[in-house]
């Protein structure tokens, strides 16, 4: 019944790949930001938790771990209100012979002409980038307190590589068959809750720690799901700029330094 209900939505409305049009749960933009701020702001987060991420690992300042949480938080929630938003500007999609409304318009060439749409992949693409790095960051170092090797964090990767291949694959889809890039969508989306969960688990059976495993899977979902709608906007917005950067993406590293023990030397 829930799966003849979406088709049904699916086949009568085709909303784009976006989460927020597909669940289509909006809001009214309360704070009454224009359109282009929470974007610059994200930018300045972008940056902010470039360099913090930078100097945590290469200086070695641990302490910066708070400040890490707060700017990931914050783009977190700045994402979020911007992507629900309902006063977004509109996007003329020929396909449906309508208006949407378009998360990613600044970079949109029919909206903003080539070069400004080109610069605005670009910084998005650096936005998910630096969100993607950070969270990822964050992770690691969750997963540091309770006593998980390398190897073990470095497993939430397996669904950012889904989610990126499955944005990638779902946009190229949306450009010639809108509903059946919406269908891959929902596809990769349930093979991501999955794969989190199952992720819980196994560490719950390693770590014995239910508590601080059901955070960080929560925390992480949120996260991913964040960095996920920017993601399909950058793939929206200038699809054949921005697959080349899926593999990129795909294979990201996070650098993580253990905290050192300290070993007493023998006089």
């Amino acid at each position: 019944m829930i799966f003849q209900s979406l088709s049904e939505y699916i086949n009568a409305n085709a909303p784009m790949t976006n989460l927020p049009e597909l669940l289509n749960l909006h809001h009214s933009n309360p704070l009454g930001l224009h359109p282009i701020v929470i974007p610059i702001f994200l930018l300045l987060l972008a940056v902010a938790m470039h360099i913090t991420t930078y100097r945590i690992y290469f200086k070695d300042h641990r302490n910066l771990y708070p400040l890490l949480y707060t700017l990931v938080a914050l783009a977190v929630v700045a994402t979020y209100y911007y992507c629900f938003a309902d006063d977004l500007p509109l996007f003329e999609d020929w396909q449906l012979d309508r208006k949407e409304i378009c998360v990613g318009w600044f970079c949109q060439r029919a909206v903003v002409g080539v070069g400004w749409s080109i610069l605005g992949e670009v910084l998005l693409t650096y936005v998910v980038y630096c969100f993607m790095t950070a969270l990822m960051q964050l992770v690691a170092h969750l997963s540091d307190t309770m006593g998980m090797e390398e190897r073990q964090w470095k497993e939430w990767q397996y669904v950012i590589i889904v989610m990126l291949l499955g944005a990638a694959v779902a946009g190229v889809a949306d450009e010639f068959a809108p509903i059946t890039g919406v269908w891959i969508m929902v596809v990769y989306q349930l093979l991501m809750l999955i794969m989190v969960v199952v992720k819980m688990f196994v560490d719950i059976s390693r770590s014995h720690n239910v508590g601080r495993c059901l955070i960080v899977a929560i925390c992480f979902f949120i996260g991913i799901e964040a960095v996920t709608m920017l993601a399909i906007e950058c793939i929206e917005g200038y699809i054949y700029v921005f697959l080349p950067v899926v593999f990129v993406f795909s294979t990201v590293s996070v650098r993580y330094k253990k905290k050192q023990k300290k070993v007493g030397s023998n006089a």
